[in-house]
This record gives structure tokens, sequence and C-alpha cells, in this order.
């Protein structure tokens, strides 16, 4: 009797150890299978797509002067140039950013999101202020309202900005693409001429920096004289005013310059 049951014990025992290994290994797969799960969900989670999507940051469609597919492309193509882009931990965006800002210089500013749970890129894309249309013996430049170089050549011409004043430059200003051409207060001062102008229907014909320092000439529709302003001055509006009174006086007269009106010299005019 003793020996029956010391043998049912050692077979119950190794019954016993048998179940408890296939356990061990049963835990130990099913740990493994959750740690590749795991794996996997993070790779997928952190995995970055090269399909980026292009957003401005202006409600004014005028602003834009390429549409925002011509910045997906360019976007997508660097996002696939590297291995590291397509990853959300490995990403550099401030290297997107800024390598998109100097292949479009009429872009103020970039910056590249990327969405927590979706793998899709998101950009944000300001568009500089278009302010004027700059025209030298090389060809048309579209100049922001900060002075800088935007777009060149045939971009102007296929962009199209009739709403855009030109200028003529014959003081020999370098132009080059993204480089600063005038000063800001130099823009503003031609834009607040034209406003003025515009305001009274007095319709602009031509507009030229001519190789005299600091001076804007103006040439009316119709008339065989120019205006010529001050514009190192930060005064346009003052020297509009002055022009638009002479103007008054000359029709009371019924009289007309036949070479120029000089309003640089603040609170005086002077007509030939």
């Amino acid at each position: 009797m003793n020996r029956r049951t010391q043998a049912q014990l050692q077979r119950d025992a190794l019954k016993d150890a048998t179940l408890n290994t296939g356990h061990y290994w049963l835990q130990r797969f099913g740990l493994l299978v959750l740690l590749v799960a795991a794996l996997a969900s993070a790779v997928n989670i952190l995995s970055l797509s090269s399909n980026a999507k292009v957003l401005p940051l202006t409600s004014d469609k005028s602003a834009l002067l390429r549409t925002s597919d011509v910045y997906e492309t360019a976007a997508n193509k660097l996002l696939a140039g590297s291995v590291w882009n397509r990853n959300k931990i490995t990403i550099n965006t401030a290297s997107v950013s800024q390598r998109l800002m100097e292949q479009f210089p009429e872009l103020s500013d970039v910056s590249v999101t990327i969405p927590l749970l979706a793998h899709r890129p998101l950009i944000y894309v300001q568009p500089a202020q278009p302010a004027l249309v700059l025209v030298n013996a090389s060809g048309a430049y579209i100049v922001a309202t900060s002075g800088k170089v935007l777009l060149k050549g045939a971009d102007v011409v296929s962009l199209g900005q009739p709403q855009l004043p030109s200028l003529t430059d014959q003081s020999g200003l370098p132009l080059k693409l993204n480089k600063q051409a005038l000063t800001a207060a130099n823009v503003g001062f031609v834009q607040e001429i034209t406003a003025q102008l515009a305001a009274k229907q007095l319709t602009i014909a031509s507009m030229t920096l001519p190789a005299s320092a600091s001076e804007l000439d103006v040439q009316l529709a119709g008339q065989p004289y120019i205006v010529k302003f001050n514009l190192q001055a930060n005064d346009a509006r003052k020297q509009a005013g002055a022009l638009l009174a002479t103007l008054n006086e000359l029709r009371k007269q019924n009289a007309t310059p036949a070479k120029y009106i000089d309003v640089r010299i603040s609170g005086r005019a002077y007509y030939q």
C-alpha cells in the first residue's frame, strides 16, 4: 500500500511539474506577444507620413503668391529626403521650416506641427505681404512691405499681380531674390503716395526711382510734368497734401506745368 501511494505521489508530482512548466512558458509567450504588440503600436504611433498638409495663415487668397500644392510638393520632397523625417522623435522641424523659407522667399514664416496621434505633418505658412513690382533693366521683381525681394522675372508675369503698383528703378538698386531692395519705410512711402492720389481719383501713369538719391518721381496720367517727392522724408501724406493743394491752385489759374511739380521741401511746392 505504501509503495502504491509513493508511486502515485511521484506521478502526481511529475504531472504538476509538467503543468507548471507549461504555464511558465505560456506566461512568457503571452508576455512576449504583449511586448511585440506594444512595440508595433509605438512604432505606428511615432511614424510620420511624407505627405504633409500645408495650411496658409491668411484668409486673403491674393496674399498667396503660389498655390498650397506648390508648397506641399516641396515639403513632401524634403520629408521624403531623410529617414529621420519619418519619425516624430527624430524629425528636424526647424530644418524643414528653414529650407522651405529659403526655397520660397515669399513666405515670412513656416511652422511644422507634428500631430499627437495622426501621421500627417501639418505645415503652417505665413506669406509675406507683396507691396509693389520693382522693375529694372534685368526684369521685374515683387517686393514685400518689408522691402525684401520675393519673386522675380517670369514668376511675376505668371502670377499676375495687377493690383500692385509698378515702380521703375533707375538708381541702380542691387535686386536679388530674398535680399533687401528697399527699406520698409521707402515701401511705405510709395504705398502712401499711391493711396493718397487714388483717393482723389488721380491716376498714376508711372513711378520712378531716378539716379538722384532719395527721390521718387511720379507721372500722372495725361500730364506732361512729373511730381518730385522726397523719399527720405517720413512725411508722404504731407507731401501728397502739398501736391493736391498745388494742383488745386493750378486749376484755378488754368495753368499746367510743363516739366515738374517739386514738393520735396516740407511746406513748399515749386513747379515749372
